[in-house]
């Protein structure tokens, strides 16, 4: 199983055959994994507040599937290594 948790209490958990997004906990959207067809990431800088000068690294990624709904999703800089492990299961699981 992996879990990466993202932006505005969301979280998505690849879980054997399934992905499923969950917002605070709770399930959103569950697609089979072997239906998955692409990811478009991008990588985003964002300021952390409105008139202030730091700003934060992000990753935002749309995960399209065979049928609606395409998945998007927004994590921070730090969790690349997690999201990279959930998108090599998607890759696997499609195979």
């Amino acid at each position: 199983m992996i879990k990466v948790d993202g932006l505005n209490n969301e979280s998505l958990v690849l879980d054997g055959e399934w992905l499923e997004k969950l917002r605070a906990g709770e399930p959103k959207a569950k697609l089979p994994a072997s239906s998955f067809k692409q990811a478009d990431v991008q990588e985003i800088d964002r300021r952390k507040k409105l008139f202030g000068g730091e700003k934060e690294h992000l990753i935002q990624v749309t995960l399209t599937f065979e049928q609606p709904p395409f998945i998007g999703f927004t994590v921070p800089e730090e969790k690349r290594e997690q999201l990279q492990a959930l998108l090599a299961g998607l890759e696997a699981a499609r195979a």
